[in-house]
C-alpha cells in the first residue's frame, strides 16, 4: 500500500509551511530610525478654531427672551437641587460606613479581651490541675505564679462578666419542664 500524501489544506501542511522562530535574525541588527525634531508648536496649542464649534449669535438673537431665561434658570435650580441631594446621600453613606467600622472595631476589641480572659482562666485551671496531681516544681511554680498574677480589676471584670452571662442564660426551672414525657406507643418519632 502506498502512503497517502498529506493534503495542502491539512494542519500538518500548514504547520510545515509556517516560518520558524529563529528564521530571520537580520532584525536584531537593524537600528531604529533617528528621531526628527520637526515639531510645530502651533499644532499643539489649544486654539479656538480647533474642533467643531457652534457659531456665536449676533444681533437680535444674542439677547435671550424671557421664556428662555426662565427655562435656563429652572434648569440651574434643578441642577443645584440634584447636587444638594447627592451631597446629602454621600454624607449619609459615609456616616453609615463610619458606624460599621466602629462596630467592627468594638468586635475586634471584644474578641481580644475574651481571648485574654480565656487564656488567663485556662492558665489558672491548668495550674490547679497540676497542684491536684502533685506535679510541683520549684521553677515551674514561680513561673506559674507570675503568669497567674492578675490585676485586681481584671479579676473583678471576669466576675462581673460571669455573673452577667449566668443571669442572661439561666432561666427558672418549672416543675413541668423537669418531668420526662414518655411516648405512649414506643415509636420513634
Amino acid at each position: 500500500m502506498k502512503k497517502r500524501v498529506a493534503s495542502v489544506h491539512s494542519r500538518a501542511a500548514k504547520r510545515a509551511s509556517s516560518p520558524g522562530i529563529n528564521l530571520d535574525k537580520s532584525l536584531k541588527d537593524i537600528k531604529p530610525p533617528p528621531s526628527t525634531k520637526n515639531v510645530r508648536p502651533s499644532i499643539l496649542l489649544d486654539r479656538r478654531s480647533a474642533g467643531i464649534m457652534k457659531k456665536s449669535k449676533g444681533g437680535r438673537k444674542a439677547v435671550l427672551s424671557a421664556k428662555i431665561k426662565r427655562r435656563q434658570e429652572k434648569g440651574l435650580d434643578r441642577a443645584v437641587a440634584v447636587m444638594d441631594r447627592t451631597i446629602k446621600k454621600v454624607e449619609r453613606s459615609k456616616d453609615k460606613a463610619k458606624i460599621g467600622q466602629e462596630r467592627s472595631m468594638k468586635w475586634e476589641d471584644l474578641n481580644k479581651k475574651m481571648a485574654l480572659q480565656t487564656a488567663t482562666i485556662g492558665a489558672a485551671l491548668t495550674a490547679d490541675i497540676d497542684l491536684m496531681k502533685g506535679q510541683e516544681n520549684s521553677s515551674d511554680e514561680q513561673q506559674e505564679q507570675k503568669s497567674l498574677e492578675l490585676p485586681q480589676r481584671d479579676i473583678e471584670n471576669m466576675k462581673e462578666i460571669a455573673a452577667e452571662s449566668a443571669a442572661q442564660y439561666s432561666r427558672p426551672i418549672n416543675e413541668k419542664d423537669t418531668e420526662l414525657k414518655e411516648d405512649e406507643d414506643d415509636e420513634i418519632l
